[in-house]
């Protein structure tokens, strides 16, 4: 099963840790050249110091070199060395380079005041670096002027010197493996505490999640209000609960419906069963009552059409809840009234049926649709008074929209909160139910294939005349 913390935490980890990564990489990457720069810089200033010793005037060169001020050119602990060639030949090497085997360093080929930089090997065996270059000698302009020649004139005649100065990168290596080290250690124990914080800051923001799973565990179909409390939710969490209450408003009053119509159900069954047996008790205590024997199968058969009559209606009613698609057909609207107004016997009634256009074809289903005109027919005839009429009007919204409604005057004085009950099953004006043909369960049929066949029902009510209106 996915979870929403472990994959929270595993991508925020990783990320984070990714970026982190990428950071301190380029910082010691970044700290590496720095270093790496700041000791070939070193490096240049120091052969600049030695190119400055370096003296030239008639009677020709002079290196003004003194071991006492510049001790790593001439001890062996920790030495450094320099050597110089004036006309392809040594000019000057560093002590140092006497102590041992090796006694001078490389030559390489380099352009007047440019230099070169390159890694090597040190006469006493350890890993350095050596920068060699190559410069004209100073030269003072005091005998410049006694000369009587300018710096340019007198570069023409100059040979050029080379310096080769090399000193150990053990410590620059140091340096840099200090800084990898510290860059590992860094990065290693920089995700483990990312996966400590991203761990506690996911538990603790999934944490009202939590609190909402425990709120809808103690919710109840049997409480009066059952919701979740959206007080202290955090924002992103309020629609999903304003949603769940939603869901259990609805569910909640399905629920109730649920359970007033088992009732009803229960009463309605109720009563035909307990005229069964009151009419075989009866039967069985005085069986040589002719006229008890003679009207008790007459009895018995108009009990047992009630009772398949009310379990007809809810089968029916279970039907028009299934959650399979109904065929369509295209259906003559007139044609089909005219069949319902002539199997419903409405001869002895007035019915004023009134048609937009001739011909009115509609798309749907056909069963579906003669079950909705026959019920809300047969409603109107039997609860209005014989003596007034019964209106039908079709009308064709556009091409493929139609409107139906059917009127009828009341005998009853409805109430407009009663009038949202009449689609409720089982539901009636008359709480005794006194009544053996009507059950209360025709109206609800017609809403329920109503919004199965994609259509609306509604119901107004003008003074005593009431309406109802279908939408296909």
């Amino acid at each position: 099963m996915n979870s929403i913390h472990k994959k929270l935490s595993r991508y925020l980890s990783i990320s984070i840790s990714l970026l982190l990564f990428c950071i301190l990489l380029a910082t010691d990457i970044s700290v590496d050249t720095w270093i790496s720069d700041e000791f070939d810089r070193a490096m240049i200033n120091k052969v600049g110091l030695l190119e400055t010793l370096v003296e030239e005037d008639e009677n020709g060169i002079e290196f003004d070199f003194a071991g006492e001020f510049m001790p790593e050119f001439e001890g062996k602990e920790n030495p450094e060395y320099y050597q110089l060639w004036y006309k392809s030949e040594v000019f000057e090497r560093s002590d140092t380079l006497e102590l041992f085997e090796i006694k001078a360093l490389s030559r390489l080929d380099v352009k007047l005041h440019e230099f070169i930089i390159q890694d090597t090997v040190l006469p006493d065996g350890r890993n350095g670096r050596m920068l060699y270059t190559k410069f004209f000698p100073q030269v003072d302009s005091d005998i410049r002027e006694i000369l009587g020649i300018s710096r340019e004139e007198f570069a023409k005649n100059q040979q050029p010197m080379e310096l080769a100065y090399a000193l150990s990168r053990e410590e620059l290596d140091y340096i840099h493996w200090f800084v990898d080290i510290i860059f590992i250690f860094t990065s290693i124990f920089s995700v483990f505490i990312i996966r400590i914080i991203v761990k506690l800051v996911v538990s603790r923001s999934l944490k009202p999640i939590s609190e909402l799973s425990q709120q809808l565990r103690k919710i109840s179909l049997n409480s009066k209000n059952p919701e979740v409390s959206v007080e202290f939710l955090p924002q992103e969490l309020v629609p999903i609960a304003e949603g769940v209450n939603q869901f259990i408003k609805e569910n909640h009053i399905l629920y109730i419906r649920e359970q007033r119509m088992a009732s009803d159900i229960a009463h309605e069954l109720k009563t035909p069963i307990a005229e069964l047996i009151s009419l075989s008790e009866v039967a069985l205590k005085f069986p040589h009552e002719k006229e008890i024997s003679d009207n008790l199968a007459s009895d018995v058969h108009g009990i047992s059409y009630r009772l398949k009559n009310i379990v007809s209606s809810i089968m029916l009613l279970q039907k028009s809840s299934s959650s399979h698609e109904l065929e369509t057909s295209k259906i003559n609207l007139t044609e089909l009234i005219g069949n319902i107004l002539a199997r419903e016997n409405s001869e002895d009634r007035e019915i004023k049926f009134h048609l937009d256009v001739p011909l009115l074809i509609v798309e749907t289903n056909k069963f579906a649709l003669e079950t909705v005109l026959s019920n809300l027919i047969n409603n109107a005839i039997f609860y209005s008074p014989t003596n007034t009429a019964i209106e039908i009007t079709t009308s064709k919204i556009d091409n493929r929209n139609a409107l139906i409604k059917i009127s009828n005057i009341c005998y009853e004085n409805y109430q407009e909160n009663e009038l949202k009950l009449f689609f409720d099953p089982l539901w009636q004006k008359d709480e005794s139910r006194t009544s053996t043909e009507r059950f209360g369960l025709g109206l609800a049929i017609v809403k329920s294939y109503c919004e199965k066949i994609g259509a609306t029902v509604s119901i107004s009510l003008v003074e005593k005349k009431i309406t109802f209106t279908v939408s296909l």
